[in-house]
């Protein structure tokens, strides 16, 4: 550590009670990282199912959608939320990665 004077020091070198207090405040803090990880980790994955179940209408729909004159507009809001959640999917998935990152 660059910062010398994080702990006091005895005659025999760092307060103990201070290094033990330390240590323990690290540990608590990797503990919810690594907590906050797997809880985005699951709300990933399902919003991941949701994104696929809605992938997989949006095709069914332009299938459909070929075959009829015209698309109705909650096809387009259906699409427009689909690429929403998309997004939110990637940026969910970006900070899932920056959080493995720092808990290694």
């Amino acid at each position: 550590m660059e910062n010398k004077s994080l702990f006091n020091t005895e005659a025999s070198g760092y307060n103990r009670a201070e290094v033990e207090k330390y240590v323990s405040t690290l540990k608590d803090e990797y503990k919810k990282v690594y907590e906050y990880a797997k809880s985005t980790e699951s709300n990933n994955e399902k919003l991941k199912k949701i994104c696929r179940a809605l992938s997989e209408e949006n095709k069914a729909l332009k299938a459909n959608g070929a075959a009829a004159p015209a698309a109705p507009a909650s096809n387009a809001a259906a699409l427009e939320a689909s690429e929403k959640m998309s997004a939110l999917i990637s940026a969910l998935l970006k900070e899932n990665e920056i959080l493995k990152a720092q808990l290694k």
